[in-house]
C-alpha cells in the first residue's frame, strides 16, 4: 500500500494486492473511526462496517482498491492514535490502522462476533510504502525521500517531520520542535540517563534501536494531559497543557516514570521473550515499575529520592488494598482493576527481590528471560516465574505468601499485603493514620 498527503488535507490511501480479492476485513476494527473519516475514490468495491468490523467488499475480485481519508488525530478507545500530530508541523502515521485479512464472505464477518481475531486466515503481509520532502523515522532509523516499511505484529509509527533528531547508541529521539525549552532542552539528556542506567543494572545494551518521540500539543487546555504508550521498540506519547509551560518537578517526574517503565519492557523482552497476559500481566508491568521509580530516585539529588518514593508507594499500597478488597490480583482486570498489576505487581516484585539471598531484581529477570526462552513459546508466566523463585533460592512458604495476593482472597487484604512486605525484610512503617511512609527500598544503584 502506499500512502500521502493530499492538498486537500486528506491523505490517499492506494493498496495494490498480489492476488484477486473478495471481501476484507480491517484487523484493528475496535473502534468504528473510519466510517466517518474514510471515504472511496475507486468504484469497484463497497466499504462500511459490518457486525462491530470494518470491511471492504469487491464488487468483482479485484487486486487494487483505494481511499481518501481524513487524518483522526485523537486518542481511540483501546486502540492507537491514527495519526499523531505535533505542533511544529511533524506527523507520526500508525501503520497498522491499514492492515487487512481475508475473510470467506461477507456473512463470514458476523459470524466473527465482532472480533477479528476470529480470523483463521493470517493478516496479509502487507509493506507500507511512504514519500516525504522532511526526514522520515521507523525503527529508530532515519531515512530520507521515501521509505517501504513491512507490518510486523501490532506495527509501529512513521515519522515525517522537522522535529529535533538525536540519535543516540541506544536510542533515537525526536523531540517536538515547540515544546517548552525548559523541556526540550534538557529531555534528550534525561533519556540518555535513563537507558544508560538500565543497560548499567541489567548487564546489556540493547540489541534493537528504539525511537523515542514526544509530541507536543500546545498550552491551550487548562491543567497537564499526556496518552502514550510503547510499540515494539517505540515509545511515543503526546502532552500539552498550561502545566508544563513553566518548569514543573511532578510533570517532570511523571514523564521520567513514563519512560523509564517503557524502557524497561524494552529490556525485559530485547533476548526475544513475550509476555503473557491477562491476569499475569502484573509480573512485567509491576517489575517494570519497580526498576523505574528505583532508577528516577537515584536521579534526583539530596533528599528528593527518598521523597519521591514516600510518594508513590503510599499511593500505590492504598490502591493495592482497595483492588484486593474485591478479589485477588490475577483477576483485578476483569473487575476493570488493572492499574493494580502497577501498585500490587509493584510491591510484589520488591518482595521478590526480598526474598533472593542477593537482593537483585534484575539479575531475578535475566535468570527469568533465560527460562522463559528455553520453554516453547518463549513467554514468561507464572509458571516460569515460580521456578526461577525456586532456583534462586525462595523458599515454599515464601513463594505461597506472594501466591495468597495473586491467587488468593485474603480476609484483610491489607495484612496481607504488610505481612508480605515484612516477611520480605521491607521493614513497611506507616503513619497514625495508616499510610504507608516508609520501606525498605533496595539501591540497585549503589551495587
Amino acid at each position: 500500500m502506499t500512502i500521502g498527503p493530499e492538498e486537500s488535507g486528506n491523505w490517499s490511501v492506494e493498496y495494490s494486492f498480489a492476488e484477486p480479492q473478495n471481501v476484507l476485513a480491517f484487523v484493528r476494527s475496535k473502534s468504528d473511526f473510519r466510517e466517518p473519516t474514510w471515504s472511496l475514490t475507486s468504484d469497484n468495491a463497497r466499504f462500511g462496517r459490518v457486525a462491530g468490523i470494518d470491511v471492504i467488499v469487491f464488487d468483482e475480485p479485484a487486486k487494487e482498491v483505494s481511499f481518501s481519508i481524513i487524518p483522526l488525530t485523537s486518542k481511540l478507545v483501546a486502540d492507537y492514535t491514527p495519526f499523531v500530530t505535533f505542533a511544529d508541523g511533524s506527523v507520526a502515521v500508525y501503520e497498522s490502522q491499514f492492515g487487512l485479512a481475508p475473510v470467506d464472505s461477507l456473512d463470514a464477518v458476523s459470524d466473527l462476533e465482532g472480533d477479528t481475531a476470529n480470523i483463521e486466515a493470517p493478516a496479509l503481509a502487507m509493506d507500507v510504502n511512504f514519500s516525504s520532502d522532511t526526514p522520515i523515522i521507523v525503527d529508530g532509523q532515519v531515512h530520507e525521500g521515501s521509505i517501504s516499511h513491512r507490518i510486523e505484529g501490532d506495527g509501529t509509527y512513521i515519522y515525517t517531520g522537522t522535529g529535533k533528531i538525536e540519535p543516540f547508541d541506544s536510542f533515537t529521539v525526536v523531540l517536538d520542535a515547540r515544546l517548552p525549552a525548559w523541556l526540550r532542552e534538557r529531555f534528550a539528556g534525561d533519556l540518555e540517563a535513563i537507558f544508560t542506567g538500565f543497560e548499567q543494572l541489567w548487564g546489556f545494551e540493547l540489541q534493537n534501536k528504539a525511537t523515542v518521540m514526544l509530541a507536543y500539543k500546545g498550552a491551550g487546555a487548562k491543567g497537564f494531559s499526556a496518552t502514550g504508550g510503547a510499540l515494539d521498540q517505540l515509545l511515543m506519547m503526546e502532552i500539552g497543557g498550561a502545566d508544563i509551560s513553566e518548569p514543573d518537578p511532578n510533570t517532570l517526574s511523571y514523564l521520567h516514570w513514563f519512560f523509564a517503565h517503557e524502557a524497561a519492557h524494552l529490556f525485559q523482552t530485547d533476548k526475544g521473550v513475550t509476555f503473557a497476559s491477562g491476569g499475569e500481566a502484573w509480573i512485567h508491568e509491576g517489575a517494570a515499575n519497580t526498576m523505574a521509580y528505583n532508577l528516577i530516585a537515584s536521579m534526583l539529588e539530596g533528599d528528593g529520592g527518598r521523597q519521591f518514593l514516600q510518594g508513590v508507594y503510599a499511593r500505590a499500597f492504598d490502591e493495592c488494598v482497595s483492588v484486593l478488597e474485591d478479589g485477588p490480583l490475577a483477576t483485578a482486570g476483569e473487575r476493570d482493576g488493572f492499574s493494580a498489576h502497577y501498585s500490587c505487581g509493584d510491591f510484589v516484585a520488591l518482595a521478590t527481590d526480598g526474598f533472593l539471598k542477593r537482593r537483585d531484581l534484575y539479575g531475578f529477570w535475566n535468570r527469568l528471560i533465560s527460562q522463559a526462552g528455553g520453554n516453547d513459546a518463549r513467554q514468561v508466566n507464572l509458571t516460569t516465574y515460580f521456578a526461577t523463585l525456586q532456583i534462586l533460592g525462595a523458599t515454599p512458604a515464601q513463594r505461597r505468601s506472594i501466591e495468597r495476593i495473586v491467587e488468593g482472597q485474603p480476609d484483610d487484604p491489607r495484612k496481607a499485603l504488610t505481612t508480605l512486605l515484612e516477611k520480605a525484610g521491607l521493614t513497611p512503617e506507616f503513619s497514625a493514620g495508616g499510610e504507608l511512609i516508609s520501606l525498605d527500598w533496595p539501591d540497585y544503584s549503589a551495587e
